[in-house]
């Protein structure tokens, strides 16, 4: 083969090998979407709404580098968002614009965005409308264009402040200490040194050898004109105003990128989302969280905690934290609107001996942030022996060693062998009760075998063992209820134990509550119980479904009178036993049990007895337990021979039928008998009514009166010569309904002590009970009450049942807790709200709770050691392939170079 077509050949290999990697690096780093998106257009209907793409950051990106879905989210929706379900949005186009419908009024579109990865980006970008109206709104719309005016001068700001990151240290103003503000690091931007080489090595350098003054004059940078100022003109002035986008300080020294907007837009003014947050220090009466003095070595037994709400509209999502003196807990569940949470904060183990301020920050992947002090000096062990040589040596050496020695070599140490720093998080327990109420429901007085027990499951969520204490009722001594724990010690991550609880017996009537405090010795948290029991006072009632038996009548010699039955309920609340019911012109067989539990029935057998002479027969059946009786009038006519019907008399007028009393001749009251007049005399006849057919309405709540018409059927020896209609009528007269009406005064709050105490790690719920809440058939005009919302420092809102709640506070201090109970009517088909209002409220107060922080066993992420992760997604393995085969190549010329010679 020729040399130079050989050649040839192997630089074509060669040339096709190099555009490889480059086809498969872009095949795998698509750009990911960042930046903001934004909606263009009025939410109003009629309105068409596109996409604007100018907060996205992404270099070369179009209308038609990504796609477009669009979606209706309801009211509905936001409520499922809040409770933490994801909704399911109504899906509404797929086009690069959408015109809003009238189907969209009172909702919200949101737009997502999709990159393209043909067009070389990934990722998805979500924007929100503020709820859709049918007119425009001038004064919306006007705050609409300051809103977005805002944002663009935010992102311009936010632009600025990554400009400023890349220049060099010496164009941002530096803080003299690190007690002041611009010693952190913000959103990304290093924060201010005293030299370039500190800016890179901020974690390696001791706080406390950087406090001294002349040291840091020395170190001073001169600023853009050359000129270098006084330390203590650059503490004032260090983070006092915004600097080519970086945010003000606030007095306390930590940043705030939401404050300025919210001056300007606050969430009442504008349907835009709000992200805030704030940190609460103890009782909240400072923001410095101060541990005074700490023993070397005794760091993580001084742990406090320090309350993060959210003071905004939507869910935070914080960000894991790790500052250079301290160890903190990190938040790592999502914090709802309004929502709080304690967190500990302990010194860091190892921390070199000296005085420390640090300002911490628990930031949010929204940008909101949370900050406060924390302030601490710590001592050797030996501390008394270095402070007899100062004595003894007027020239303070330990001054002289930092000045002579600039590098801070104590501080490199520890970091360049991490085994030397112990630092570890403190480990905390955390027990949570599967349920904070045990209802026992109602009893009667005199029951000789409680409710069954139930039982509670605490849990210990945490990462240390939780020591429980023994079982405190608010009563003082344990006192209505038995209470046992299986177990006083719970294993970290998931051990359990159970409480049991179960009424006593013998409680006289009445409602019983009582709460029962078990305390974590190991976190100071307390877990509380509510049991509730109700002890009604025996009840003996016996109902019977009818008063009257009238088996009409029947010549002399009869046989086989048709027999009736009566049926007797229990309407108590205790069980009874029945008297088998006798009498003299009747015989009664009962037909079931005579022992019969609250609301079960007995059902007897009447029918008179045969051989009877002429004549008129009424009784009173009595059937009776040993506490209660009821009463049945029998009646019996027994005629002399055979006569002749001559007319029908009519029953009386039936009247004080209450409203809504079944469509049933028994239950309306209408007699079984009519009277007669024969040839031989009066006698009864029976009849049956055709209720069926009269204009009776039972749903009806307006008084009514209609008639009956009823089928007369004579007796034995009774005969119809004259054909007179067998047919009798009776006017029945229904009352109009009396809705049901409650008093406000049976609103009550349960669950909660009036006057209670509780601690700063108390766990308190509470149940709110509306009078009337358990009318469950209501009819047009009812009134109940339900609860409408709840009140402690913060008004929270019930929108269904349960109308229970749970909370804590983190401040000492005397508290009310508030609930309002709405008044509601039924209409005939729903409750609708009235403009009457009750208010119930009971007083307690919480006590600063004793914290002991747990041993440590878990090493903090400053510590850890791990792989630098990158973000660039590239497969190497096709980059390894090439290298074979490009080794190969060479290979190859070689041995053809070699056999050619």
């Amino acid at each position: 083969m020729n040399r130079r077509r050989f050649l040839a050949i192997i630089m074509s290999v060669f040339m096709i090998l190099s555009l490889l990697p480059v086809t498969v690096f872009a095949e795998t780093t698509a750009a990911v979407l960042d930046g903001q998106l934004k909606i263009q257009g009025t939410a109003v209907a009629g309105t068409t709404l596109k996409a604007d793409m100018q907060g996205i950051k992404n270099e070369g990106i179009t209308e038609d580098s990504v796609s477009y879905q669009w979606f209706r989210k309801t009211s509905d929706d936001e409520k499922k968002e809040q409770q933490g379900e994801k909704p399911e949005l109504k899906s509404l186009s797929k086009e690069k614009t959408y015109t809003i419908t009238k189907d969209d009024i009172d909702s919200k579109i949101v737009l997502t965005i999709t990159g393209l990865e043909d067009k070389g980006f990934s990722g998805s970008l979500t924007a929100v409308t503020a709820t859709v109206t049918e007119t425009a709104d001038p004064k919306a719309a006007e705050t609409e264009q300051n809103t977005e005016a805002s944002t663009e001068e935010q992102n311009q700001d936010t632009s600025t402040a990554e400009d400023a990151s890349s220049e060099e240290t010496q164009e941002i103003p530096e803080a003299a200490n690190d007690n002041e503000a611009g010693s952190e690091s913000v959103d990304g931007i290093p924060a201010a040194t005293n030299d370039a080489e500190s800016s890179e090595q901020e974690n390696e350098n001791s706080e406390e050898e950087l406090e001294q003054n002349e040291y840091q004059e020395e170190l001073q940078p001169a600023d853009e004109t050359g000129s270098t100022e006084k330390n203590e003109q650059d503490s004032e002035e260090a983070g006092s105003t915004s600097v080519e986008g970086i945010p003000e300080a606030k007095e306390d020294g930590t940043y705030n990128n939401t404050e300025d907007n919210t001056e300007t837009e606050s969430p009442s003014d504008t349907d835009e989302a709000s992200y805030q947050a704030e940190a609460e220090v103890g009782d909240g009466s400072s923001d410095v969280l101060a541990f005074g003095t700490v023993v070397s070595g005794q760091e993580d037994e001084q742990a406090q905690y320090v309350t993060i709400k959210n003071t905004g509209t939507e869910t935070l999502n914080f960000i894991d934290i790790s500052p250079e003196h301290f160890a903190v807990q990190d938040i790592t569940e999502p914090l709802e609107a309004g929502q709080s949470v304690q967190v500990w904060i302990a010194p860091r183990v190892g921390t070199e001996p000296g005085s420390y301020e640090d300002t911490i920050t628990y930031k949010t992947e929204e940008g909101a942030t949370a900050s406060f002090k924390a302030q601490m000096t710590v001592e050797s062990e030996d501390t008394p022996e270095p402070t007899e040589v100062p004595q003894d040596t007027p020239t303070p050496e330990p001054t002289e060693t930092p000045q002579d020695t600039p590098t801070p070599e104590p501080t490199e140490t520890p970091q360049d062998t991490p085994t030397s720093e112990p630092t570890q998080v403190p480990a905390v327990s955390k027990v949570n009760a599967d349920t904070g109420a045990a209802d026992f429901g109602s009893v009667v007085e005199g029951y000789t075998e409680a409710p069954q027990a139930q039982t509670i499951t605490l849990t210990n969520e945490g990462n240390a063992d939780a020591v429980l204490s023994d079982i405190y009722s608010d009563q003082g001594e344990i006192k209505y209820f038995d209470a046992a724990l299986s177990a006083q010690e719970i294993s970290a991550n998931g051990g359990t134990a159970t409480f049991t609880v179960r009424p006593k017996n013998g409680l006289s009537a009445g409602t019983y509550t009582e709460a029962f405090t078990i305390n974590d010795t190991t976190s100071g948290q307390g877990i509380v119980i509510t049991a509730t029991v109700t002890v009604n006072t025996a009840s003996h009632s016996l109902g019977i479904s009818t008063d009257t038996l009238d088996f009409a009548s029947a010549k002399k010699g009869y046989s086989g009178v048709s027999a009736q039955q009566i049926t007797v309920t229990n309407n108590g609340n205790v069980a009874e036993t029945l008297v088998q019911p006798s009498a003299k012109y009747f015989t009664i067989t009962a037909a079931t049990g005579l022992t019969i539990q609250p609301g079960e029935s007995a059902v007897f057998t009447v029918a008179p007895k045969d051989g009877l002479d002429v004549n008129s027969y009424q009784e009173n059946i009595t059937i009776a337990s040993a506490a209660t009786e009821t009463v049945c009038k029998a009646s019996f006519q027994v005629l002399k021979g055979t006569v002749s019907l001559t007319k029908i008399q009519n029953p009386s007028e039936i009247s004080g039928i209450a409203n809504g009393t079944a469509k049933d001749a028994q239950k309306l009251k209408l007699p079984s008998t009519v009277v007669i007049e024969t040839t031989g005399g009066k006698a009864k006849a029976k009849v049956a009514w055709d209720v069926k057919n009269c204009s009776y309405n039972a749903a009806d709540t307006a008084a009514q009166s209609f008639t009956v018409k009823g089928a007369v059927t004579l007796p034995d020896g009774v005969d119809n010569n004259n054909n007179i209609d067998l047919l009798a009528y009776v006017k029945v007269n229904v009352e109009a309904y009396t809705p049901k009406t409650v008093s406000a005064d049976d609103n009550k709050i349960t669950g909660i002590e009036v006057n209670g105490v509780y601690t700063t790690q108390s766990k308190i719920s509470f149940t709110a009970v509306g009078a009337g809440m358990d009318n469950n058939s209501p009819k047009k005009g009812d009134i109940r009450y339900v609860p409408l919302n709840w009140t402690v420092i913060n008004t929270n809102a019930w929108d269904k049942a349960p109308y229970t709640a749970c909370f804590g506070l983190s401040k000492s201090g005397d508290y009310t807790l508030k609930v309002v109970f709405q008044q509601q009517q039924y209409n005939g088909k729903n409750w609708k709200n009235t403009d009457s209002q009750d208010t119930k409220q009971v007083a307690f107060s919480i006590s600063e709770a004793k914290v002991t922080a747990p041993g440590t066993n878990l090493t903090p992420s400053a510590n850890q050691k791990k792989s630098v992760k990158t973000n660039d997604p590239t497969d190497i393995i096709p980059f390894v392939v090439i290298l074979i085969i490009a080794a190969g190549a060479v290979y190859g010329v070689i041995y053809y170079k070699k056999k050619k010679k």
